[in-house]
């Protein structure tokens, strides 16, 4: 049986590493074996993983150590594809590949904007790694799959790359539980009280994320309307900051950050008004699942994915990524409108598992006949 392993550093809770889990089961079920590797400590989403998904930790300190693990994994493991999620893990595998006896198809992910990636770099050196490698090594990729048509755009002016070596396949992130949708609200007081509006914001508390920077915001538009209330759903490196805010400024009576849930998408579904803050994304998933609600959507125009998403959404809009002002507006605006009812948006028929395993199943066999 053929296999394909799934490349991700860990399985803490993001939109890549709930994607590629996705995948790896649905992959499961047809004629291949899957596989998810992985090398940091076990996150939330490792209880998602379904039975008869072969799982595979790597010893991992540094990129030369992942670039010795991938070629004793590709010799013992014996993958017949490896599809890998970020730009830097793209470039070790397929020079792992030249290391190797075994030679497996390598698709590599492209899931965010690749310059915006590039120059949040942790430094000038890891940047110049991550452009040359890439200018280098993506031309020798068997395919490469980019989320949105703008990390296509973008990475063919950056790499200077053939147009058929990227092709667009957007995330599965819609399934049956979207369409049947969450009535059942969130055991949350927030949820059960009446005559407030109720701002959700879900996603890693990062400082692309933009979170810090939405609570300043909400600060603000607390003063035009004090019925608002923030409800922040996740975890990461910025919650001691927004917390410190929060506590410095009172304002615990207004905004809460409770933290990964597993029903997230209830507290989504029944909030009033949700916000994606992000200084630059791929496709946002959460931004999908929001569109497949009645909440209204207010999203920074970044590159790229919101504005492809949001195109024809009501009760959606878009402003200018770090703009407190229009932010401000925004929110206060959407709070005092009444609510809506979005019906059927077509695009997101793109958007379901099943929609977009056909399309990754069509490249397998273009690269596997």
């Amino acid at each position: 049986m053929k296999k394909i392993s799934f490349i991700i550093p860990s399985f803490h809770v993001g939109g890549t590493e709930s994607s590629f889990i996705r995948m790896a089961n649905s992959f499961n079920n047809s004629d291949f074996q899957s596989e998810l590797v992985y090398w940091f400590e076990d996150g939330e989403l490792r209880k998602l993983i379904e039975p008869g998904v072969i799982i595979t930790k790597l010893k991992v300190s540094n990129l030369l150590s992942l670039l010795i693990g991938l070629v004793v994994f590709y010799n013992k493991s014996k993958p017949t594809v490896v599809h890998t999620s970020m730009y830097m893990i793209g470039n070790i595998a397929l020079l792992a590949r030249l290391f190797s006896s075994h030679k497996p198809k390598i698709i590599v992910g492209a899931r965010s904007d690749f310059n915006s990636v590039c120059r949040t770099s942790k430094n000038f050196f890891d940047e110049f790694l991550l452009r040359k490698l890439s200018n280098i090594l993506f031309k020798k990729s068997d395919q490469i799959i980019a989320v949105s048509k703008g990390v296509k755009k973008g990475l063919l002016e950056s790499l200077k790359l053939e147009k058929s070596k990227v092709k667009v396949i957007y995330n599965g992130i819609l399934t049956k539980k979207h369409n049947n949708n969450y009535s059942k609200l969130p055991n949350h007081h927030w949820y059960h009280m009446e005559g407030i509006c109720l701002v959700s914001s879900i996603g890693r508390l990062s400082p692309e994320k933009g979170i810090f920077e939405l609570v300043c915001a909400f600060k603000k538009a607390l003063k035009l309307n004090n019925n608002l209330r923030l409800i922040i759903i996740g975890e990461g490196e910025e919650e001691k900051k927004i917390n410190q805010y929060i506590k410095d400024h009172a304002l615990f009576k207004y905004i809460e950050i409770i933290g990964f849930k597993d029903n997230y998408y209830s507290y989504l579904n029944n909030s009033d008004i949700f916000v994606l803050n992000s200084y630059f994304e791929g496709m946002p998933s959460i931004l999908v699942e929001a569109v497949s609600t009645n909440a209204k959507i207010i999203s920074t125009n970044c590159m790229h994915g919101p504005s492809e998403l949001l195109q024809g959404v009501p009760g959606s809009k878009l402003i200018d990524v770090n703009n407190e002002d229009q932010l401000v507006s925004s929110i206060h605006n959407f709070s005092i409108s009444k609510k809506i009812k979005r019906g059927k948006i077509i695009h997101l028929n793109d958007f379901h598992i099943d929609a977009s395993i056909k399309k990754y199943a069509d490249v397998l066999k273009e690269l596997l006949k």
